[in-house]
């Protein structure tokens, strides 16, 4: 899920979705805006399903404080660094993409910007704004485990996950919390306020993670799930990518219709995909292998840090007529391996990945074999679940 995210914003600056990324290329797609939406609908939710189990787990065998101490190296931790390291070279590379495409002194416009005063009074959590989000659930779970475990650990929740109205009844859950977003999608904070409906359209996943851990005895459930249980997501997609379509052709007038349709397309696509995913994974994915490792504990880095890397890419490409596919593709080839690169050299062996995995790890693939029993679910904590 970390690694989409690479993906995701190698695609969003070509992306006809105003204010997505932190430039816009004068070439832009439709194409990029159904992979954008397709990735955003089910990418944070997952990952918060994975949050939710992994909170349940640290708190049974660590304690509540223990948990918060946790939680506080592995996701405050980098958020600082991450804001301290990258704002100000975003920023200011957004505020230069944007006079670029105006202006043909973009860089004096740039300065007299900075001049202003405006690069702090700007400030926002940028991409980093997830961990502000998992941040709170996680106070909130500390604070009310007790209940969480009674509610979440009843015998109604195994029988959820048994029954052929999971999917739809999980929906359910999710629908009313996007009818307090913009367009019916999952929204993406701007500034540090606490946004109420953010949090709680997240608690439903991270809860029902929760749920999991509590009945992870009943995960078979899944692995006899059928693939095709993915299949009517693309429908699901191209439905909602129109009811978007839709409200941002008629604004500042709200289209109800539309804006129902899509808070409920996407939340039947995020639990369709969401438990395709799971059995997915625990049929192809169960036993140990050193590169699926490897590439789980590089992928807390590789999502924190890629974006200066990626724009070093993008910015220069603004100035082709390239096809957006091809820009796309390019930020991907160039980015991935300067940040696996530096993950290698940098960051496994040293005290950053002691912050992002828990302990540094050698350079280079872990050896074959299977890992201790407890080390995995530690390794898979220590990355920011």
């Amino acid at each position: 899920m970390m690694l989409l995210g690479v993906a995701l914003h190698s695609a969003t600056a070509y992306s006809t979705f105003p204010d997505v990324w932190s430039l816009k290329d004068p070439v832009t797609s439709r194409a990029a805006d159904l992979f954008i939406l397709f990735i955003h609908t089910f990418r944070l939710p997952a990952f918060f399903v994975m949050s939710g189990f992994f909170a349940a787990l640290l708190i049974e065998r660590r304690g509540r404080q223990a948990f918060l101490e946790n939680r506080a190296a592995r996701l405050a931790l980098p958020f600082l660094l991450g804001m301290l390291t990258m704002y100000p070279f975003l920023k200011i590379s957004s505020v230069y993409c944007y006079f670029l495409a105006r202006d043909a002194d973009a860089w004096s416009r740039t300065l007299s910007w900075l001049a202003q005063g405006r690069l702090e009074r700007s400030i926002e959590p940028m991409h980093l704004w997830f961990l502000e989000i998992l941040m709170w659930l996680c106070l909130a779970a500390a604070a009310f485990a007790p209940a969480l475990d009674r509610l979440l650990g009843a015998p109604w929740f195994p029988r959820l996950l048994r029954s052929r109205a999971a999917i739809p009844l999980c929906s359910l859950l999710t629908f009313p919390t996007l009818l307090l977003t913009e367009v019916g999608i999952l929204d993406t904070p701007h500034s540090f306020s606490l946004h109420f409906h953010i949090v709680l359209a997240y608690a439903v996943f991270f809860c029902f993670g929760w749920g999991l851990y509590r009945h992870r005895t009943a995960l078979g459930a899944f692995e006899r799930m059928r693939p095709a249980v993915l299949l009517p997501a693309l429908p699901c997609l191209i439905l909602a990518a129109g009811a978007i379509d839709r409200q941002l052709a008629v604004r500042p007038a709200r289209d109800w219709l539309a804006f129902a349709a899509s808070a409920a397309l996407n939340a039947l696509m995020a639990w369709l995909i969401i438990f395709g995913l799971i059995g997915l994974f625990l049929r192809r994915f169960s036993s140990p292998s050193p590169r699926v490792r490897y590439l789980s504990d590089s992928a807390y880095w590789l999502y924190l840090f890629h974006p200066p890397v990626l724009v070093l890419v993008q910015m220069p490409m603004m100035r082709l007529a390239w096809p957006a596919g091809v820009k796309f593709l390019l930020g991907l080839g160039f980015a991935l391996p300067v940040l696996f690169w530096m993950y290698d050299r940098w960051v496994r062996p040293s005290w950053p990945g002691v912050v992002l995995n828990g302990r540094a790890y050698p350079r280079g693939l872990p050896a074959p074999g299977p890992p201790a029993e407890a080390d995995a679910p530690a390794g898979a904590a220590a990355a920011g679940l």
